[in-house]
């Protein structure tokens, strides 16, 4: 898939384009829909399917303190948009000067660098434009003057309300991870390179690789069972996501690869959590006492893995 971060990088603009358009947090069942339409709207009439997205969220912009914590950072997105077999992503930097855009500038800046734009689709609560003042009506009227369509995708819903990047947030937060995987389509997973911490659990015979993850959605403090991907090879991994007494910063991920030797610092990991073992709320008289529950930790999240494997 071709990953560009602007229109006019795009070989022969005038071919025809069909163009998924959101910022697809978590690229959930949702979002899979609208990219999905897209894909095969094109190969109806024999375009190129693309889509749109931003970087950062548009909140980190023009409201810092309301901006979420993100499902997924932009590699991790670019992955799974590329996973849904479309032709090309168009990261557009959202800049202060782009927020300013009106719906129409957007518009006429979209015809001018992509002649050959047939379709756009997207979500029926997606806005654009100044102040977010362009709504779907807004762009239909806009698309006629233009010449190309609009497609609305149906929402996917699920407890009887339409999934969103907010529902999945909230239920990760929640540590409601069966909830959330069931949203996305997959178990919410998070990524990160390995920075050096205490080195506190190599001491203790179960070396753990420490994440950043600061300002991405996590569920509560606690022990999980987790995938973990290290250059295309999966492995099984124990997760400690400590609480704050513990003097851990927020956003700190810590997991024990199970079955695996090696130095993984600076080294990039995608961790996919699959169920909460037990909350971080225990506390222990000596050393040993810890590494028997840790011991016992990890058969358990042997024993999760195999059941869902």
């Amino acid at each position: 898939m071709n990953v560009l971060h602007a229109l006019d990088q795009r070989e022969r603009p005038e071919t025809p384009l069909v163009l998924a358009i959101g910022f697809f947090d978590g690229v959930h069942l949702g979002h899979q829909r609208v990219i999905g339409l897209c894909r095969d709207k094109a190969r109806e009439i024999g375009a190129q399917s693309w889509v749109m997205t931003f970087d950062p969220h548009p909140l980190h912009v023009v409201q810092p303190s309301a901006a979420p914590l993100l499902l997924t950072g932009l590699p991790a997105k670019v992955e799974l948009l590329a996973d849904l077999g479309v032709d090309g992503c168009l990261v557009m930097p959202f800049t202060p000067e782009f927020a300013e855009w009106s719906p129409e500038a957007f518009l006429e800046h979209l015809v001018h660098g992509a002649p050959g734009l047939r379709e756009i689709v997207i979500g029926e609560n997606w806005r654009f434009g100044r102040k977010a003042s362009g709504d779907v009506q807004r762009l239909k009227d806009l698309a006629a003057r233009h010449g190309f369509q609009v497609t609305v995708a149906n929402p996917v819903r699920h407890g009887g309300h339409a999934v969103s990047s907010s529902r999945v947030r909230e239920a990760v937060a929640r540590g409601q991870l069966d909830e959330a995987a069931r949203m996305l389509g997959r178990p919410h997973a998070v990524r990160g390179t390995v920075v050096k911490g205490a080195q506190r659990g190599r001491r203790l015979g179960f070396p753990t690789a420490n994440l950043d993850l600061t300002g991405f959605a996590l569920p509560p403090p606690g022990i999980y069972a987790a995938r973990v991907r290290l250059d295309n090879r999966k492995y099984g991994g124990a997760v400690y996501l400590p609480a704050p007494p513990h003097g851990a910063p927020s956003g700190l991920l810590e997991v024990h690869l199970l079955d695996f030797s090696g130095d993984v610092y600076e080294r990039e990991l995608t961790v996919s959590l699959c169920a909460h073992l037990r909350d971080d709320n225990r506390r222990f008289t000596d050393e040993a006492d810890l590494i028997r529950q840790i011991g016992e930790d990890i058969r358990a999240i042997r024993q999760v893995l195999e059941t869902q494997s």
